[in-house]
C-alpha cells in the first residue's frame, strides 16, 4: 500500500508538470513562447513511460477496460501519419506532436484508470488553477505591472497573442463555474454568511476548511478573475466559447440539483418567458459581435469558404503542416479565374490557419481520418456525460466550440488540454459491464516498453538528412538556440554569415515559417538568388504567404528570368489581391524589361488604390512610382 501511494505521488507530478506547459516562456530559445513550450512538453512527458511500467507491476491486479475511443483515437493518429509520410516523405513537427500526444492520452488513461482518487481529485483542480494564473498575469499586464509577450497586444498572458489567452480562459471557466456553483445554493449561504462578513468570521472559516471548499473557493475566484479580463482580450470566439461551455455545464448542474429542477416545474411559463427574451437578446448579441469586428469576421466567412474548396481539391488530404500551401493555391486560383467580389478581394489575407479546426483537420488528414476524429470527439463527450464525468466534459465542450471559430488545436497547450479532457472523460470506470472489455495484458505491456524504446532508438540513430530527424531532440534544441544567435546575425545586415549559419539549422527547422523566410532572405541578400528560391520552394508548401512570391520574383528578376519573375509577382497578386507591394513590384519589372503600357497599368493600380492599411512605406511607394513614370 506504501509503494502505491507513492508511486501515484510520482505519477500525480509528472502529469502536473505537462499540465505546467502552458506557462513555460523560453528566452533562450528563438521564438521562445512557442518553442519553450514543445522541449518542455517533450521532456515532462519522457517521465510517464518511466513511472509506467513500475506502475503497472505495482498496481498489477488493477485493469484497464477497453473503450471505442482508444480505438478511434490510435487510427486517427496511423491514418494522419502515413498521408503525411506520402506526401513528404517524412515526419513534420505536427506528425510530432500527435504521435506524442497520443501516448499521452494512453499514458493518461492508464494512470487515471480503477479507484485513484489522488489524481482525480488533485489534477482537475490544477488544470483549473492554470486558468487562475493566466486570468492573474493577464490582469498584470493589463494595468501594466508585468510586461506583454507581444508588441501590439497589451493582455497575452503567457501565449503570443490574446486569441489563444482568452481561448484558454472560455475552456477553464466553465469547471471553475461548476466548482463555484455551491458557493450561492441555501447550505453554504448558511455556513458562510456573505452579509456579517469580516476578517473574523473569513479566519474561523478558513480553521475548518475541507478539500470541498478549496474547490469552492477556487473556483470562485478562477471565475472572478476569468470575468474581469476576458472582455479586454476582445476575442469573441472565446466569449462563445466561454457562454457554451457554462450553458452546459449549468443545464446539467441544475438537473442534478433537485430544488433547481422543482423550481423550474414551479415557474415552468416564466422560464419559457425568459428563454425567449434570452433567445433574442442572444441573436441581438450574435449581430453586434459580428459588427464589433466586421471586417475580421467577414474575413474568418470567407477563409471558410476557401478551406471548403480545398477539401474539395484534396480529399485524401495533403499531409499535417501543409495546410497553408493547399489553401494558398485555392485562393490564388480563385481570384486568378476573376470569381472574387470586391469585398472578398478586401478581406483575404495569407493565414496561417483556417481559423476552423474542424476544416483544417479535414484539409490536412482527409475526409475518412475526420470522419474518425469526429467519432472520437462525439463518443468521448457521450461517455463523460453518461459517466457523470460533467466538469471535463463542460470545459471539452468550451474547447470544441473556441476550435470552430479559432487555431487552439495549432497551439501546444491546447492540444495537451485536449487530450487530457478526452482522457477524463473516458477514464473512472464504473459498474460491473466494464470488467468484460479490458485491455489484454500484453498489450498494455508491449504499449509502455516498445513505444518510448522505439522513439528513444530512432532519435539518437536519426542523421540530419533522415526523415525521422526532428524526433533527436538534442539537435532540434541546439538548433531554437543558434538560431537565437543567427537572428542577431541577420538584423545587423551580416547576410552571408547568417546564411552559412541557418544552412546548418535547416535540417531540423525546415518546418518553421519563420526560419524559411528569414533563410531565404538572407540568400537573396547575399545574391544566393537560385539556392534561396530552393527554400522558398520548401516554404510555398507549408504558408500561403505572399511576401515569399514577392521574394522569389526579386530573385528571379536579379537572375534575368523574367518571365519566372512576372508569375512569381502574379501569384503574390492573386493571392491577396488588397496588397499593393506586388503591383509596385510589377511596375520595376517592367520598367526594366521596357514594357512601358504594362508598367503605367500596374502604377495606376498602385496610385489609385485605396490601402487596406495606411503607412509610410505605401507613401514611399507611391513616390518612388511617380519619380519613374515622371522620368
Amino acid at each position: 500500500m506504501k509503494g502505491k501511494g507513492c508511486m501515484d505521488i510520482l505519477v500525480l507530478i509528472a502529469i502536473l508538470l505537462s499540465l505546467c506547459t502552458v506557462f513555460v516562456v523560453s528566452k533562450n530559445l528563438a521564438n521562445g513562447i512557442v518553442s519553450g513550450k514543445y522541449f518542455w512538453f517533450y521532456t515532462s512527458i519522457t517521465i510517464l513511460p518511466a513511472l509506467a511500467i513500475p506502475a503497472a507491476i505495482i498496481k498489477r491486479k488493477e485493469r484497464l477496460s477497453f473503450k471505442l475511443s482508444d480505438l478511434l483515437i490510435l487510427l486517427f493518429c496511423i491514418a494522419a501519419v502515413l498521408i503525411t509520410l506520402h506526401h513528404t516523405g517524412r515526419l513534420t513537427n505536427k506528425c510530432l506532436l500527435l504521435i506524442f500526444a497520443t501516448a499521452f492520452y494512453f499514458y493518461l488513461r492508464i494512470f487515471l484508470s480503477g479507484d485513484n482518487k489522488l489524481i482525480r481529485y488533485i489534477v482537475p483542480v490544477f488544470f483549473m488553477l492554470t486558468g487562475l494564473v493566466e486570468a492573474i498575469w493577464g490582469l498584470r499586464q493589463l494595468y501594466g505591472f508585468t510586461s506583454s509577450q507581444h508588441n501590439l497586444f497589451k493582455v497575452t498572458g503567457s501565449f503570443f497573442n490574446p486569441g489563444p489567452y482568452s481561448g484558454w480562459l472560455a475552456m477553464v471557466f466553465p469547471m471553475a463555474f461548476w466548482y463555484a456553483a455551491p458557493l450561492f445554493t441555501s447550505k453554504t449561504k448558511e455556513k458562510f454568511d456573505f452579509r456579517n462578513l469580516n476578517i473574523r468570521t473569513v479566519f474561523v472559516f478558513l480553521k475548518t476548511v475541507s478539500p470541498k471548499w478549496v474547490k469552492i473557493l477556487t473556483g470562485f475566484l478562477t471565475a472572478l478573475c476569468t470575468v474581469l479580463i476576458l472582455p479586454a482580450a476582445m476575442s469573441r470566439a472565446s466569449w462563445l466559447a466561454a457562454l457554451g461551455g457554462c450553458a452546459f455545464t449549468g443545464i446539467l448542474y441544475g438537473l442534478q440539483n433537485r430544488k433547481i429542477t422543482d423550481r423550474c416545474k414551479k415557474y415552468r411559463k416564466r422560464i419559457i418567458s425568459f428563454s425567449f427574451v434570452a433567445l433574442i437578446l442572444f441573436a441581438s448579441a450574435m449581430t453586434g459581435l459580428f459588427l464589433l469586428k466586421k471586417d475580421s469576421a467577414s474575413g474568418r466567412a470567407f477563409t471558410w469558404k476557401i478551406a471548403v474548396q480545398t477539401i474539395m481539391e484534396h480529399p485524401m488530404g495533403v499531409g499535417l503542416d501543409n495546410f497553408g500551401g493547399a489553401y494558398g493555391e485555392a485562393q490564388a486560383a480563385y481570384f486568378a479565374s476573376g470569381a472574387g467580389a470586391e469585398w472578398e478581394k478586401h478581406v483575404a489575407e495569407g493565414v496561417e490557419y483556417a481559423f476552423n479546426e474542424y476544416l483544417q483537420i479535414c484539409i490536412e488528414a482527409g475526409i475518412i481520418p475526420f470522419i474518425i476524429f469526429i467519432a472520437f470527439v462525439i463518443y468521448t463527450l457521450s461517455l463523460g456525460i453518461s459517466k457523470r464525468n460533467y466538469i471535463p466534459a463542460g470545459a471539452l465542450i468550451s474547447l470544441l466550440i473556441f476550435a470552430a471559430m479559432s487555431y487552439p488545436f495549432n497551439v501546444l497547450p491546447f492540444v495537451i488540454a485536449f487530450v487530457f479532457l478526452s482522457a477524463l472523460c473516458v477514464s473512472g470506470d464504473t459498474g460491473k459491464q466494464e470488467t468484460k472489455k479490458l485491455y489484454p495484458k500484453f498489450a498494455i505491456w508491449a504499449f509502455l516498453i516498445i513505444f518510448p524504446i522505439s522513439v528513444a532508438l530512432l532519435s539518437f540513430n536519426s542523421s540530419p538528412n533522415s526523415q525521422f530527424s526532428i524526433l533527436n531532440f538534442q539537435l532540434n534544441y541546439g538548433a531554437y538556440k543558434q538560431w537565437r544567435t543567427t537572428q542577431t546575425l541577420h538584423g545587423m545586415g551580416l547576410h552571408r554569415e547568417a546564411a552559412e549559419e541557418y544552412a546548418g539549422q535547416y535540417p531540423y527547422l525546415q518546418d518553421n515559417i519563420k526560419f524559411l523566410f528569414e533563410y531565404a532572405q538572407s540568400l537573396s541578400k547575399s545574391e544566393q538568388y537560385e539556392k534561396s528560391n530552393e527554400v522558398l520552394g520548401k516554404a510555398i508548401q507549408i504558408s500561403c504567404d505572399p511576401m515569399l512570391y514577392n521574394v522569389m520574383g526579386k530573385n528571379c528578376q536579379a537572375l534575368k528570368q523574367y518571365e519566372l519573375a512576372e508569375q512569381s509577382f502574379t501569384k503574390a497578386v492573386n493571392l491577396v489581391p488588397n496588397r499593393l507591394y506586388p503591383h509596385y513590384l510589377l511596375a520595376k519589372l517592367y520598367h526594366e524589361t521596357g514594357l512601358k503600357d504594362k508598367m503605367e497599368l500596374e502604377i495606376n493600380i498602385v496610385l489609385s488604390k485605396p490601402p487596406k492599411v495606411e503607412s509610410m512605406a505605401v507613401e514611399e511607394m507611391k513616390e518612388e512610382l511617380l519619380k519613374l513614370i515622371q522620368n
